[in-house]
């Protein structure tokens, strides 16, 4: 008797209840042949896990985390953390041989292999599928001529992983050479594959509700044409493998039309209606029980499964290109000495992932002597390796304020040399335009130094102080250009993955040009008029600076949880003579589907000249959203600045499996910025606004109102704007 498990993503828990019956009744299973999620179920089982163990392990599992690869950003590095702020969009690609190179699916399919890996590490590789615990076979589709593969032998989880490799949402799978995609394409229900091993009765569990597939809706859009032409290829395998099937088979088929591919956390209730379905065919199992009579469940005498001593006592990486193979082994190097443990591998394993070089890394072991073992790391690089590169878009509009826009993009060239420098350059251009290299130089565990160059434009809007003069909408008096050129180096010090700590000189040269009459009048609070003097300044210095930052958070955007805390100091040594200051801090709590986030920002900048009654350039700014909403970006100005705020945030939707959540919220804020010897007054504003964690980056409509009438509306989009 044979076992067929078709593919169908978490509506595969159903094999589960065809599996327990078949151990119920003692009925001897000759061989499993699986496609996708019943590759997954089926050879895990043939591995030798119970089905209470595949129940719990998969249906435990983060459909993000794990089957699409969505990477906590605390398992990032610090300074992949900053790069993630500075590009929201997700996406990155690069040029190879002279074209765009995008990811080959949704997901990589890596933390899925590392699961497979980890529960068949009792699997030896390059095994004869026929001596596992119940001889299995699973099916794939090769890719460069669409054939069907039927894997008898070799390494277990890379069988599964090329089986499940479904088009476009898991990256395809190498074995030897060859390249796989999932078998789903041409035999998402391998009837024919069982037939042709001589299966004298075949007990198919079946996913679809209809072989003909469900009424299609019109085409919308490409992406619903090619996900109906899939579909489409999948349920004619799937017609013709029902046709192969004989009187004496059993067809297993529960009700599961409103499961999704991703709902795995709903393989109890899965589970429940395949055992529905199973019991309405009490009589056919009662007569395959009765054909083959009891059978005791005795251990196999197949394979007997290595469970010696292993001792890991050299390393080697394999299937590098442009990553040294010592980075490989120097992240592994701990294991050196060590008796073998899955669950240390797997997480060293993880973290070469989560480095970002690599679209999958799997390992084995190589017996050298008695229980001396090399444990071999394949890798293999993301396909658009060594270039990487990323876009920002940002777009801002508010009431009678300003309308700011950019879009940019991102290269970074890691390991240029084997020592691991890494060139970075940035362009963006629009309202604020910028074009910036940098070098990084990793000196060891904690230590590099890294060396920038760079120049950004920016326009800058210019009001009157709000404490001289009436509130109104009507406050702009022209705008500023702003161009700044800069060169630094710094020492880093890295503290593992909570904070970094950069010390270093900078020498800029800051070029502050007004655009409007050097002198205006305006009209006071009082009704007095009042004359205005627009100063030009430029500012060209050498500087220490000392700056600190930690970023806990756990989204750049939306935090729920965690803190940020980002400190500078500054010096000049030579030239004009300034001093500046400025800390900035945000912590996020969770309360369920609410969050709280409270925040403070405090700036001083100390300059040779002083402002009495003047309107004079500066660097620190409010203004905008979560920066005293109720004013323009830019309409509080001065060299001291303090401001506190606190966001409320009201989950409205999870966004379904990639997680764009909807919310909405509020800020409370108080805070201003002026001008050291001026009057000034503390101003406090209200914003409410609706926010959408979008993969173009966050996305606020809202509407604030603050002290003497201030209001405004605003729309933010992506990357943040800032003076």
């Amino acid at each position: 008797m044979v076992v067929v498990l078709a593919g169908g993503g978490a509506k595969g828990f159903a094999h589960l209840a065809v599996l327990r019956r078949l151990e119920r009744d003692k009925v001897p299973i000759a061989r499993i042949v699986g496609t996708s999620m019943g590759a997954v179920v089926g050879g895990l089982y043939a591995s030798g896990l119970s089905i209470e163990e595949i129940e719990r392990v998969v249906g435990s599992l983060d459909p993000a985390k794990v089957a699409l690869d969505q990477i906590d950003r605390l398992e990032l590095p610090q300074r992949a953390r900053a790069y993630q702020r500075q590009y929201p969009i997700e996406l990155e690609f690069g040029v190879r041989h002279g074209a765009l190179s995008f990811a080959r699916g949704v997901s990589d399919g890596q933390r899925f292999l590392a699961l497979l890996q980890q529960l068949t590490t009792h699997v030896p590789a390059g095994v004869s599928f026929n001596d596992l615990k119940i001889p299995f076979r699973a099916v794939a589709t090769r890719y460069r001529d669409g054939e069907q593969q039927v894997f008898d032998h070799g390494t277990l989880h890379l069988a599964i992983r090329a089986s499940m490799a479904a088009p476009a949402v898991f990256a395809p799978v190498e074995i030897d050479g060859e390249t796989y995609v999932d078998g789903g394409l041409v035999a998402n229900l391998p009837i024919e594959v069982a037939l042709k091993e001589g299966a004298d009765v075949v007990v198919a569990s079946y996913l679809a509700q209809d072989p003909a597939g469900p009424q299609a809706d019109d085409p919308a859009n490409g992406l619903m044409v090619a996900n109906r032409m899939l579909d489409i290829l999948i349920r004619q395998n799937e017609k013709r493998n029902l046709a192969m099937l004989r009187p004496q088979d059993i067809l297993v088929q529960p009700e599961l039309k409103d499961v999704g591919f991703a709902d795995f956390n709903r393989a109890a209730e899965i589970v429940e209606r395949a055992e529905k379905a199973v019991a309405a065919q009490q009589t056919r199992w009662q007569a395959l029980a009765r054909s083959v009579g009891p059978q005791p469940l005795t251990p196999s005498s197949r394979l007997a499964f290595d469970q010696r001593e292993k001792r890991i006592v050299s390393v080697r990486a394999s299937g590098t290109q442009h990553v040294p193979a010592r980075f490989i082994e120097r992240s592994m190097a701990v294991l050196l000495g060590q008796d073998f443990n899955a669950d240390d591998i797997a997480r060293r394993i993880d973290e070469l992932y989560t480095s970002g070089y690599f679209e999958t890394v799997h390992y084995a072991l190589e017996q050298l002597k008695d229980e001396r073992y090399e444990l071999v790391v394949h890798v293999r690089e993301k396909p658009y390796a060594p270039h990487f590169m990323k876009t920002s878009l940002g777009f801002s509009s508010e009431l009678g304020g300003v309308n700011q826009f950019s879009v940019g993009v991102g290269y970074r060239r890691p390991w240029l040399t084997a020592s691991g420098l890494e060139l970075g350059l940035d362009a963006r251009v629009g309202t604020q335009s910028e074009l910036a290299a940098r070098l990084y130089q990793p000196l060891g565990p904690h230590w590099g130094v890294d060396a920038a160059l760079g120049y950004e434009r920016n326009v800058v809007p210019l009001y009157a102080p709000t404490d001289m003069v009436k509130v109104s909408q009507d406050q702009k008096l022209g705008y500023m250009r702003l161009g700044r050129s800069q060169l630094g180096t710094h020492l880093v010090y890295r503290l593992e993955q909570q904070a970094t700590v950069k010390l270093g000189l900078t020498q800029s040269n800051t070029v502050y040009a007004m655009d409007t009459p050097s002198r205006v009048i305006v009209m006071q609070a009082n009704g007095q008029d009042l004359l205005l003097t627009l100063t030009d300044r430029h500012v060209n210095a050498t500087a220490w600076r000392l700056q600190f930052e930690a970023d806990q958070l756990d989204s750049a955007n939306f935090p729920s949880r965690g803190y940020f805390v980002s400190g500078a100091l500054e010096q000049s040594l030579t030239g004009s003579d300034y001093r500046s200051a400025r800390l900035s801090a945000r912590w996020a709590v969770p309360l369920q589907a609410h969050t709280l986030n409270l925040g403070v920002n405090l700036g001083r900048e100390d300059l040779s000249s002083v402002c009495v009654q003047c309107v004079t350039p500066t660097s620190l700014y409010l203004g905008g959203f979560q920066l005293m909403g109720a004013y323009r970006m830019g309409q509080l100005s001065g060299d001291r600045l303090a401001h506190v705020y606190g966001t409320y945030m009201y989950r409205l939707f999870d966004g379904g499996l990639f997680k764009q959540k909807t919310h909405v919220g509020m800020v409370l804020e108080a805070g201003d910025a002026w001008f050291a010897g001026q009057a000034h007054s503390t101003k406090y504003s209200t914003s409410l606004f609706i926010a959408l964690d979008s993969k173009i980056g966050d996305i606020y409509l809202g509407a604030a109102r603050g002290t003497a009438g201030a209001s405004n509306l605003f729309l933010q989009l992506g990357r943040r704007f800032s003076f």
